[in-house]
C-alpha cells in the first residue's frame, strides 16, 4: 500500500504568497502528496484562500483548548510557530496520514524529499535538521554562539511518521510551546525551536540527517556552495549531493542584492553561486504577492483590544505571567484584562511600536549616556559586589514577564471585586 504523505506550513495572511510559492515548488517534486496550509489568523471563513495549490485550515479548526488566551499570550511570530505541534496532530488524525512535514513558508523545494521519507519509512520518528554540521569560528553572525542561543536543529523544517514515539513527541512539544513559547533569550526559550534540542536524548528513534541538500541556508553556506546545472547540487566538505530545498530565511523579496538580513557572513555579490536562485525565488514569490493581494490584506485580529488599542508585548507578558486573573475573553475591551493593562499604562494608543533590536542603539545618545553614567554612579556607591547583584537583578526583570514586581502596590481585579 503507498504511504499516505502530506506536507504543510503555517502563515498569517501577510505571508500568504510565501505559503502560495512554497506549496507550488513542493506539489512540482511530489504531485501525489497533499499540502496544508494553516491560516493564523481570528478569522472563520477559508473562502479568501482557497484556489491555490494547497488546502486551506483556519486555525480554529486545529482544537487549541482557550484559543484566544494563547493568543493574548504570544505575538503573531510565537503564535505562528506554538501551534505548530497542534497543527502537525491533527493533520495526522484528520487525515490518517502516514508521514508528514513541516516546511516554514520561505522555503523554496527543489528536488524530492526522498532521504526524508526513506528515514521515516525505515522507522524513524522524526526527522531533523542541524544548522550546521562543520563548525565555524570567524567573528561573523550567525556563529556557533549565536546557534547555542537560537538551537542545534532549524525547525524550519521537520518531518514525522504516524508512530507511537512520534505521537509521544508532538504531545510533548505542544505542552511546551503552549505554555513556555516565548522568544525569550535571558530565560534560555526560543518559541518552539529551543525545546528540539532535548528531542534526540528523550525520543530514540529521533533521526538527525546531515545531508548538505537539506535547509541549506544563511547559516551554513561556510560548508555548502551550489553548482548549477540541468538540476542543483550542493558541494559540501563530503562530496555534494542534490539540493532538495534551499530556506530562504531573512530575505527581502524587494532588494535583489541581499542575501539575508540575519547574516553578516556573506553577501549576494560575494556568492555568484547563489544569485540565479536568489533571483528566480525572489519574482516567484513578487508574483505570488500580487496574485495573493487581496487575501494578504485580511486582518491578522489578535494585536488590538475590540476597541483598537494595540497590545503590546509587556502586556502579552504580564498576562501569561498572571493569566488566572483575568477570566473572560482576553481580547475584549470591557473586559477584566483590558481594563487592568489600560490602568497601569502597559498599553497605549492604536499604533504598534516598531520592534526594536540592538543595532537600534546609539551609543552616544544622550539617553544612553544618561543610563550609562547612573550606571557608574551606582558602581561607585554600591561597591563592586553589590553592582553585581544589582545587575542580576536588573537581569531579572528585564525578563517582561517578571515585571509584575512594578505592580505589586496593584490588587488583582478578582481582589478588588470581593472587596
Amino acid at each position: 500500500m503507498t504511504p499516505r504523505r502530506a506536507a504543510c506550513t503555517i502563515v498569517s495572511p501577510n505571508y500568504l504568497h510565501f505559503a502560495r510559492t512554497l506549496a507550488s515548488s513542493y506539489m512540482s517534486q511530489h504531485p501525489e502528496h497533499r499540502f496544508f496550509v494553516l491560516i493564523v489568523a481570528d478569522l472563520t471563513d477559508a473562502t479568501p484562500f482557497l484556489g491555490g495549490e494547497f488546502e486551506p485550515v483556519m486555525l480554529g479548526q486545529i482544537g487549541i483548548a482557550d484559543l484566544r488566551a494563547e493568543a493574548m499570550k504570544y505575538d503573531i511570530l510565537e503564535l505562528n510557530t506554538n501551534v505548530k505541534p497542534q497543527f502537525l496532530e491533527y493533520l495526522l488524525d484528520t487525515h490518517g496520514l502516514d508521514t508528514l512535514c513541516y516546511l516554514d513558508p520561505d522555503i523554496f523545494v527543489y528536488a524530492p524529499l526522498t532521504p526524508v521519507f526513506e528515514a521515516l519509512d525505515a522507522g524513524a520518528s522524526c526527522v531533523l535538521t542541524p544548522h550546521i554540521t562543520t563548525p565555524v569560528w570567524d567573528g561573523k553572525m550567525p556563529s556557533e554562539q549565536d546557534l547555542l542561543f537560537n538551537g542545534t536543529y532549524n525547525l524550519g523544517f521537520i518531518a514525522v511518521s504516524s508512530s507511537e514515539e512520534s505521537r509521544r513527541l508532538l504531545a510533548w512539544w505542544d505542552v511546551r510551546c503552549l505554555e513556555a513559547g516565548f522568544s525569550e533569550g535571558r530565560t534560555g526559550l526560543f518559541v518552539d525551536q529551543k525545546w528540539i534540542n532535548l528531542v534526540p536524548g528523550l525520543f530514540g528513534n529521533a533521526f538527525v540527517t546531515r545531508d548538505a541538500g537539506l535547509n541549506m541556508a544563511y547559516w551554513n553556506l561556510h560548508e555548502r556552495a551550489l553548482v548549477a546545472g540541468d538540476a542543483y547540487l550542493v558541494k559540501h566538505p563530503g562530496g555534494a549531493t542534490p539540493l532538495r530545498f534551499f530556506h530562504f530565511s531573512g530575505v527581502v523579496v524587494d532588494d535583489e542584492s541581499v542575501l539575508s538580513k540575519h547574516t553578516d557572513r556573506f553577501t549576494l555579490a560575494e556568492r555568484p553561486d547563489l544569485t540565479q536562485l536568489f533571483t528566480d525565488y525572489k519574482a516567484a514569490v513578487r508574483a505570488n504577492r500580487a496574485a495573493s493581494a487581496e487575501a494578504g490584506k485580511l486582518p491578522y485580529g489578535y494585536d488590538n483590544f475590540t476597541d483598537g488599542t494595540t497590545v503590546t508585548r509587556l502586556a502579552r507578558r504580564l498576562y501569561a505571567a498572571h493569566q488566572a486573573h483575568f477570566p473572560g475573553d482576553p481580547f475584549d475591551a470591557n473586559g477584566a484584562f483590558a481594563a487592568f493593562a489600560k490602568s497601569h499604562k502597559l498599553v497605549a494608543g492604536v499604533v504598534a511600536p516598531a520592534k526594536a533590536t540592538w543595532k537600534d542603539f546609539n551609543p552616544v545618545d544622550r539617553r544612553v549616556n544618561a543610563v550609562h553614567k547612573l550606571l557608574k554612579f551606582a558602581l561607585k556607591v554600591l561597591g563592586p559586589h553589590k553592582y553585581e547583584l544589582l545587575m542580576r537583578y536588573l537581569a531579572y526583570i528585564a525578563v517582561l514577564r517578571n515585571q509584575s514586581v512594578f505592580l505589586r502596590d496593584a490588587r488583582w481585579p478578582e481582589d478588588k471585586a470581593g472587596q
